[in-house]
């Protein structure tokens, strides 16, 4: 069908005078709504909100003038020749392809529209542009003495020195507002000369304020303005000090402008809505970036002695102390802790979490992590941090996937890079858990042989063990031979020897045992060969060993209760009774439920199935551990590990 018959036909069929009554309809509204919007109270785009809706309309009217005008006029034509078939067929070709390309010439004005006025890249360069300019303006003299204008000058001086040496953001000075205020020809206007600033010479903040004097001590105060919204994004604490030493005030003042401008991009992961002194901020910065324990700490006090209000050192600070199983000063330490602001949820979610901690609240523990988690997901120690509760606090192994996903290693220097280690340690453990042996493989395999790090060797191990790869196993265990000393050599031998303990093979068991033991000349572990002779059933021997060890130190858990044990295979109840009262006395505080849990191993050899549970269920309650040789993994609980009861203590937590 030709042009003029297409046209001919939409005019015959009243096409163009409906699409006429929708463009003239659009466009009074559109008038009206230019013109009501402000004062009716609606969002400034309503405009363009309206547009975008009669343009992506407009297609649908015309589809519908198709099937209420013309479709319906159509049907009261009885009967049609073939020519007239033929045109009918050929306009509603046309008239379809005109609706696709109107249709696809809406779609793209739509795009258009909300690209110039709702997408991000209009307003992140104009951020881009004025991100890096800072005007620092003299501060105004209020006390009405203008021997103190000298004092304004060296505010500003002295804050725009600190912006530069730290590099901040590019400083544009007084003398730069003056001198266009010069050329310009405007007059000494407080206003006019902002209005200037924020027009000519674009910076993303403004730093302004003034000072008086009150008491013969001079106030200082000062505010940071939004260079384009002229909205003001702090105003600091005022600054009092002696009338002869105004140069306090101002590097206080200095110290907690530059803790702003070098904090304001980390809002959500700050810890408290007032920035810190910068000072303080860099130590916490220096201790950050430091392995060494005791410089890691004495710059968290120095952090703090910068700026007593700084919340996240003195966090930090209680957890080195309990990282270090310093429970007792940890305790102290977040006992004197105080929330800066009553409705800092974030402030009051860190210390609940370290308070959970101490007193073995694991669920408590958990809860917290994960709101914590959820501010900083890509922040590695955040992220480890709560695989790591997840697993050994409440026994989640299938939360850990979800979490460990959220962090991508594939570029990554995992050598170099201790938290990705532990990340991949407590992944695969959890993997191991969910018996999901092919993934802990890929994972391990690729760089437990070139760490030196036992633990993700003992995890390839139990990944070995326990899916029946033997051959594997025993191609490891002899490069572990080749690189390693004999007795953190003899130690894997042990950790494998339980390994098939836990499944109930001791003749596998035994062997790597056997070997331990015929290499004991070489070793001058007495725990290891303690251990070796007790899980061999040698208990007579291991009796003399774990009783040397004893003597050294008597509050050692772990001997105790092996020493019971073993008296009480040997039928000694006089000796086993001597340890367990022994065990009993050494009951503290934050000791995590590890004496029930030894109870709970001695009730466990003994059979003494009840009593067992009852300890191991108070050792739970008191926030003792899931690890790798812990609860299930303990090969003391064998008998018992695929119980329904013992089941439930695992799940005590969920």
């Amino acid at each position: 069908m030709n042009l003029k018959a297409f046209f001919n036909q939409c005019h015959k069929k009243d096409v163009f005078k409906m699409l006429s009554i929708y463009v003239v309809s659009s466009w009074v509204l559109l008038q009206v709504l230019a013109v009501t919007w402000h004062p009716l109270g609606l969002p400034d785009k309503s405009v363009t909100y309206l547009i975008i809706v009669l343009l992506l309309c407009f297609p649908i009217y015309i589809f519908y003038i198709w099937k209420a005008n013309i479709v319906s006029s159509a049907k009261e034509e009885v009967l049609l020749d073939a020519i007239e078939m033929k045109k009918k067929s050929d306009f509603k070709k046309a008239y379809f392809s005109s609706l696709t390309v109107i249709s696809t010439l809406c779609l793209a004005a739509v795009l258009l529209i909300v690209n110039n006025n709702f997408s991000k890249t209009k307003s992140l360069q104009n951020v881009v542009k004025q991100s890096g300019k800072i005007a620092v303006l003299h501060f105004g003299n209020n006390t009405g003495n203008p021997e103190y204008d000298i004092i304004s000058k060296i505010a500003a001086d002295w804050i725009m020195h600190g912006i530069t040496e730290n590099k901040a953001g590019q400083v544009i000075t007084q003398e730069v507002v003056n001198q266009y205020a010069n050329v310009l020809k405007i007059k000494n206007n407080k206003e006019e000369v902002n209005s200037t600033v924020k027009e000519y010479l674009l910076p993303s903040k403004i730093i302004s304020g003034n000072f008086y004097l009150k008491n013969n001590k001079l106030l200082f105060q000062c505010i940071i303005k939004d260079g384009v919204k002229d909205e003001t994004l702090i105003a600091f604490q005022s600054k009092e000090c002696d009338l002869n030493n105004g140069i306090d005030c101002i590097d206080d003042l200095k110290e907690s402008i530059l803790g702003f401008l070098m904090t304001e991009d980390l809002k959500k992961e700050m810890l408290q809505e007032i920035p810190p002194k910068y000072e303080a901020y860099r130590y916490l910065m220096e201790a950050n970036n430091t392995s060494e324990s005791q410089e890691y700490i004495s710059l968290l006090n120095k952090a703090i002695e910068a700026d007593s209000t700084y919340f996240e050192p003195k966090v930090f600070r209680v957890a080195y102390y309990y990282n270090r199983g310093d429970f007792v000063k940890a305790d102290s330490l977040l006992k004197n802790i105080k929330p800066n602001l009553i409705n800092n949820k974030r402030q009051h979610n860190l210390l609940n979490t370290y308070n959970a901690l101490l007193t073995g609240n694991n669920k408590k523990v958990y809860t917290t992590t994960l709101n914590e988690y959820e501010i900083a997901p890509f922040d590695l120690k955040s992220n480890r941090s709560t695989m790591v509760v997840a697993l050994q606090m409440v026994n989640r192994p299938q939360d850990v996937t979800a979490i460990f996903n959220e962090i991508k290693m594939d570029s990554m220097d995992k050598q170099n890079c201790p938290e990705c280690l532990i990340r991949i340690y407590v992944k695969a453990l959890a993997d191991i858990e969910l018996k999901k042996y092919e993934n802990a493989f890929q994972l391990l395999e690729p760089i437990a042989e070139e760490s030196e790090k036992i633990f993700l060797n003992k995890a390839l191990i139990t990944s070995y063990v326990r899916s029946g790869k033997n051959d594997k196993l025993d191609n490891f265990l002899n490069k572990l031979e080749l690189v390693n000393n004999p007795e953190t050599y003899y130690d894997f031998y042990l950790f494998t020897a339980k390994e098939y303990l836990l499944l109930g093979n001791s003749k596998v068991a035994n062997l790597h045992l056997t070997k331990i033991l015929s290499a004991a000349k070489k070793i001058t572990n007495k725990k290891l060969l303690a251990e070796t002779l007790y899980f061999k059933n040698e208990f007579k021997e291991a009796e003399k060993l774990l009783e040397e060890l004893y003597k050294i130190d008597p509050t050692d858990t772990d001997v105790l209760i092996k020493l019971a044990i073993c008296n009480l295979k040997l039928g000694d109840k006089k000796e086993e009774k001597l340890y367990l009262t022994k065990l009993e006395e050494s009951r503290k505080i934050y000791q995590f439920g590890s004496i029930d849990y030894a109870f709970a191993q001695f009730f466990a050899i003994a059979e003494n199935k009840m009593k067992m549970e009852k300890h191991l269920t108070k050792a739970v309650a008191e926030g003792h551990l899931f690890t790798s040789q812990t609860f299930q993994n303990d090969p003391h609980f064998v008998k018992f590990k695929d119980s329904p009861s013992f089941r439930t203590i695992l799940n005590y937590w969920h």
